[in-house]
């Protein structure tokens, strides 16, 4: 049974690498490597054509989509108010409780930057309010001010050092 289906697969594989050799009236083979990767590379082409079809498509949309936005920010406001203290705010809405100034924004004048992270001032904030005094002056004790002397001095010799480093490199 086993040499029986050897047998067939080499009739078949003859029977294929054939229709490469055998010619048609017109001179040319059955079969040629042309003429499978000629479909294919068609194929390819008319596959990667509708695919640019599809995507241009998709830009033209978009486009029309961020010009809809674009005309929605040219017409964007914020407001402005000052409170008590002095302090001028921002915001998308007014403030109900003061008369809040209108600013109309020009998107072409528009810069757009990632928000920082404030975490860093609500530490410091916490860690300076047990120093204050009555009148908002920071007091120390000497050890402390000693202390803060030696690590700024540490601090400039590292900055020193890392200078020194990078000029002789």
């Amino acid at each position: 049974m086993k040499s029986a289906s050897y047998m067939l697969i080499m009739m078949m594989l003859v029977g294929l690498a054939s229709l490469f050799i055998i010619k048609r009236p017109d001179g040319k083979p059955y079969l040629s490597i042309d003429m499978i990767f000629g479909k294919a590379q068609q194929e390819a082409n008319a596959l990667f054509d509708k695919s640019k079809r599809e995507l241009n498509d998709a830009v033209n949309s978009a486009k029309g989509m961020m010009d809809g936005e674009a005309a929605k920010a040219s017409q964007a406001t914020i407001y402005k108010w000052q409170d008590a203290k002095g302090n001028w705010h921002y915001s998308d809405r007014p403030n109900t409780r003061v008369n809040s100034q209108v600013h109309t924004l020009d998107p072409t004048k528009i810069t757009i930057m990632a928000a920082e992270n404030t975490d860093i001032l609500k530490e410091k904030a916490q860690n300076t309010d047990g120093l204050e005094g009555k009148n908002g002056i920071n007091s120390m004790n000497p050890s402390e001010v000693k202390k803060l002397v030696q690590d700024a001095q540490n601090v400039q010799k590292l900055m020193d050092q890392r200078a020194k480093q990078l000029d002789d490199t």
